[in-house]
């Protein structure tokens, strides 16, 4: 097989496919391990996290791995809607998977993480979608609704409203409807959890940040942090290479992108800052940077781009065996 068709192989189904699978064994096989991130538990302004739900193990697996699938879904979903990578690939689904892969515990257990991750991938499924249409007023209350939320069971998403609020500038829509929009949407979760009685005044709190752990090792906090700083490290090299190829887009694909890189850079930003609960990120951080790299391998098309794919495998690759060595 010719270099440049099997590059081209990389960005089909086939091979997000393979991908997928690698990544599924070598959770089922080593989803074990001790070496593991520390669980995203959720801290919200009002409810408790997914844990509240008390699910078996068993039954968090298949709802974690649901919502994971649902993520790819999604993907696919925004590329083909609004053609955002500027071609049909399917190696976003591929490199998230092998993403979620190196860090089991998020892909076996429910935690914030999986869920704000398929939150946000819904609601930027929802904003692109109102490009240069102010009228879909609805569809923006429907995505701040759910941004609100889950800000109630998780204190991160209070970030990705100030970045959907950006969005709505960005789509050419914000105006005192869409904005009226907003606020409603973000009001009306909390007039029915106050006035439900779910939540009382009394248990509404102000959550901090985190902050590090006390300790860092490498079962506690090295391994994760190594893997944030990979997956962070390649979105920003990503970022810098698409920048020239985005600025000769048409005006609707630069405010896709443009919304899009806010998105990431915020999540790299917001990591920093709140790195003692980086499992809430991880997976959204994760979605940014397949996103990313992948506009990359579809804006550069080389001969032997196989290799540069198989080396950002290879970086999950590596940190998948370096955790089993830390078993």
């Amino acid at each position: 097989m010719q270099s440049a068709q099997l590059s081209r192989q990389f960005h089909s189904r086939g091979a997000a496919a393979i991908m997928l699978a690698v990544a599924a064994l070598y959770v089922a096989l080593t989803g074990g391990y001790a070496a593991e991130p520390l669980r995203a538990v959720g801290r919200g302004f009002g409810l408790p996290g997914a844990e509240a739900l008390h699910l078996s193990p068993m039954w968090q697996t298949v709802a974690s791995v649901a919502a994971n699938l649902a993520v790819m879904a999604l993907m696919v979903a925004t590329n083909r809607a609004y053609n955002v990578l500027r071609s049909m690939s399917w190696l976003e689904v591929g490199l998230f998977a092998l993403m979620q892969a190196a860090v089991p515990r998020g892909v076996t257990m429910l935690g914030s993480g999986v869920l704000m991750c398929l939150a946000v991938a819904l609601c930027t499924f929802l904003i692109l979608g109102c490009y240069d249409a102010p009228e879909r007023t609805r569809t923006v209350f429907l995505t701040f609704l759910i941004l609100s939320a889950g800000m109630a069971v998780e204190y991160a998403f209070a970030v990705y409203i100030i970045v959907f609020g950006l969005m709505l500038a960005q789509m050419r829509i914000l105006s005192g409807r869409t904005a009226a929009a907003a606020l409603m949407g973000i009001a009306t979760v909390w007039i029915l959890l106050l006035g439900s009685g779910a939540v009382s005044p009394g248990d509404l709190r102000l959550p901090a940040p985190a902050g590090p752990p006390a300790h860092i090792g490498a079962h506690s906090g090295l391994y994760p942090l190594c893997v944030a700083a990979a997956g962070a490290l390649l979105l920003v090299m990503a970022l810098g290479a698409n920048v020239m190829k985005t600025i000769a887009y048409n005006a609707r694909a630069r405010a896709y992108n443009g919304a899009l890189t806010v998105l990431a850079l915020v999540t790299v930003v917001a990591m920093a800052l709140d790195w003692g609960d980086m499992a809430a990120y991880l997976p959204l951080l994760n979605l940014c940077a397949a996103y990313q790299i992948t506009h990359y391998f579809v804006n550069h098309r080389y001969d032997r781009q196989y290799i540069a794919v198989l080396a950002v495998a290879g970086i999950y690759v590596a940190l998948a065996i370096w955790r089993l060595m830390l078993g």
